[in-house]
């Protein structure tokens, strides 16, 4: 018997992106499958351009601002389908996306949760998603979160189970911090086969931010996760990592910043106390160079 999936895809401000995403899902080689999209608060066009050009084809539903943990959270409590997949409103599906996604789901039991990899589109060429294939949950809690909130499939019971936190200083890190939760109780199991492609623009929120909220936004997630018994039993070894990899990616994009270097600095030598062995990391030698020459 065939799975059913469930695609959500959140939503806000995207009417110029969006079509296009919506027409990768639409277009699985797979037919059980429902697409919901959850409208949060956009001011644009966006409701019109999925109402004249998909109509019964997707359900769409509109709420207040709420930001994109609380979409996802909306959208899975309607969801139908025996697995869940969050589709980020400016990214896309390729046509095997979905039949990739059953077999492996399927020769493993109906596992938990599964991470299927991707491939990132770029301003100028494309690569494919970096981890260790034989130890992801290493690269997940020691260099950060590789799956982003893409490529990741959840049994409905286990995205009900554990929604995202919908604390809005977390938003940009909700993802990371529940894969972290997930990993902690649930066995990660990995399909090498990209079937989807993460979209770099201009506006994607990575680009895009305030310096005290991304401080913020990532010391919040660090908290919320070292609160949690089963992380911390769980990972211990790795805390010190996590601990450092946290504080350096602040400073990394801060390194990036005019005017902002003296307070890298500080995260950088933080991240650095916490893992001494991170000195040698290619991201802390990305901030060095940055420091030194940006």
């Amino acid at each position: 018997m065939a799975l059913k999936f469930s695609i959500i895809i959140p939503t806000y401000n995207r009417a110029h992106l969006i079509t296009e995403t919506i027409n990768s899902a639409l277009q699985q080689a797979y037919l059980a499958k429902e697409i919901i999209i959850v409208d949060d608060g956009s001011t644009d066009v966006t409701e019109s351009t999925i109402r004249d050009n998909f109509g019964v084809q997707v359900r769409y539903i509109k709420t207040d601002n709420n930001e994109r943990a609380a979409a996802r959270n909306i959208g899975a409590a309607m969801a139908t389908g025996d697995y869940i997949y969050f589709l980020d409103s400016d990214d896309l599906l390729y046509s095997n996306h979905l039949r990739e996604a059953e077999n492996f789901i399927i020769g493993l039991g109906n596992p938990e949760w599964i991470f299927q990899e991707y491939e990132i589109k770029g301003f100028q060429r494309s690569s494919q998603v970096k981890y260790d294939r034989n130890n992801p949950l290493r690269t997940l809690i020691t260099k950060g979160n590789f799956m982003s909130c893409h490529g990741v499939f959840l049994r409905r019971d286990i995205a009900l189970k554990h929604p995202f936190n919908e604390d809005r200083e977390l938003s940009g890190s909700e993802d990371y911090a529940l894969w972290l939760k997930l990993a902690a109780r649930y066995t990660l199991f990995t399909n090498p086969i990209v079937t989807s492609a993460l979209v770099q623009h201009d506006q994607r929120s990575v680009f895009n931010f305030q310096p005290d909220a991304l401080i913020q936004r990532k010391l919040r997630m660090l908290d919320l996760v070292l609160e949690d018994v089963a992380v911390r039993e769980t990972f211990a070894h790795w805390m010190p990592q996590l601990k450092s990899n946290t504080y350096s990616y602040i400073a990394l994009h801060l390194s990036m910043l005019r005017g902002a270097k003296k307070n890298s600095l500080k995260w950088w030598l933080k991240s650095i106390y916490a893992a001494p062995a991170s000195i040698a990391d290619r991201r802390s030698l990305a901030i060095l160079k940055h420091l030194l020459f940006g």
